[in-house]
């Protein structure tokens, strides 16, 4: 949230009130404040390393280690970022094993 003007390659900046508002949801929803086992297993693998993304993570490697290469890059998925593809409750911070999409619908 410090550096929005260089998010990825693009300007994300927002306005003083936004930005303290996303910032605010965003400490009080860390894994850091979270008592789910998954935000707690991530935590734990991110340790003390500067990861951004959860694909970067040894607990998500290891969850994902039986998944091809290419599921990922199909056109229904494209990135290891588009978690929602397969779980569809992860914007309610859910990531449930009887919410997870069937892998071969994802196989070309």
């Amino acid at each position: 949230m410090g550096d929005l003007e260089n998010h990825f390659g693009d300007d994300a900046s927002l306005d003083v009130e936004d930005t303290k508002n996303i910032l605010e949801f965003l400490v009080q929803n860390s894994a850091e404040t979270s008592t789910m086992q998954s935000s707690l297993m991530f935590l734990k693998s991110i340790g003390n390393k500067d990861i951004i993304a959860m694909s970067q993570t040894k607990v998500w490697e290891k969850l994902h280690k039986d998944i091809e290469k290419e599921v990922f890059e199909s056109n229904d998925i494209k990135s290891k970022a588009n978690c929602k593809a397969c779980h569809t409750d992860i914007e309610k911070g859910l990531i449930d094993n009887d919410k997870i999409k069937n892998i071969n619908s994802f196989i070309f």
